[in-house]
């Protein structure tokens, strides 16, 4: 028998994989749109603003069969290339990544079990494998594939669905109020351990939506909350061959023209990741 050749350059994921412990990066502050109720808080100390909302229709990425690689997983490189790219518009020096993903590997038959069973995994991206400036088809199928060994493998983990760290503040073992306090004190301990963003893809919708005598929806959009440190999600379904993406942010952060930018950037790396899979 042979060795098997080396695997290309572009095929090796840098040396400088994030460690878990590592701040991941944040978003980069844009252009908030000042507010009429700025000095105005509520009973928790949080500014009035909330969050903003931008949905867009567009298609859905192609992925030729048999690829090592999901749809997912585009829009998982397409969500890190979108905000490396803003981040270093706006002078953020670069900073390892980590994108929280519900995922759901239950199987898809009569034997499912009924109710939420998501998980939460977060996926992570060194500084150094996204601080290019120019991305080509090779540079972009090689971090796609980096991206599906690394979804893949979280897929594989055996965890409760929340992490740990949730499993121990929900378990019955300390009353309701005394959890509700640790739960707010560790919310702003672990801020800075944060993820970067939130990717939720609840993937297709194989028929319309029935509302009875209000009529059939032929889209879906739906969105997650965006709460400062994270401050950015994004949100995607797709029906009738359309991806519905919905970019929800935190209005101290980033005002509607922000909002369309990134869109943008969105649209621009996931037809990106179109060219990446021929590669």
């Amino acid at each position: 028998r042979t060795a098997p050749s080396p695997a290309p350059e572009t095929e090796r994921a840098p040396d400088d994989t994030p460690s878990g412990w590592a701040p991941p990066a944040r978003v980069s502050k844009g252009t908030p749109e000042p507010s009429p109720s700025s000095q105005l808080r509520s009973s928790r100390s949080d500014p009035i603003p909330g969050n903003a909302m931008l949905v867009a229709e567009l298609a859905v990425p192609h992925r030729p069969k048999g690829a090592p690689f999901t749809v997912n997983d585009q829009l998982m490189v397409a969500t890190a290339l979108m905000i490396a790219h803003w981040n270093r518009e706006h002078g953020s020096r670069p900073r390892p990544f980590r994108i929280t993903m519900p995922v759901d590997d239950r199987p898809r038959d009569m034997n499912m079990p009924i109710g939420n069973g998501t998980r939460l995994v977060e996926v992570p991206f060194s500084a150094g494998e996204l601080s290019r400036r120019e991305w080509g088809p090779e540079e972009i199928g090689a971090l796609l594939r980096r991206t599906a060994e690394r979804t893949r493998a979280l897929k594989a983990l055996t965890r409760p669905q929340l992490g740990y760290g949730a499993a121990l503040l929900t378990s019955p073992v300390l009353p309701v109020t005394v959890r509700a306090a640790l739960t707010r004190g560790l919310r702003r301990a672990a801020g800075p351990w944060t993820s970067t963003t939130l990717l939720s893809n609840i993937g297709r919708v194989p028929y319309p939506l029935d509302f009875g005598d209000a009529g059939r929806a032929y889209a879906v959009w739906f969105s997650a909350p965006a709460r400062v440190p994270r401050g950015l999600t994004v949100t995607t379904a797709s029906t009738a061959g359309r991806l519905h993406l919905a970019l929800r942010w935190s209005k101290t952060l980033l005002s509607h023209g922000d909002g369309a930018h990134l869109r943008d950037l969105f649209e621009h790396y996931l037809h990106a990741t179109e060219e990446g899979t021929s590669s």
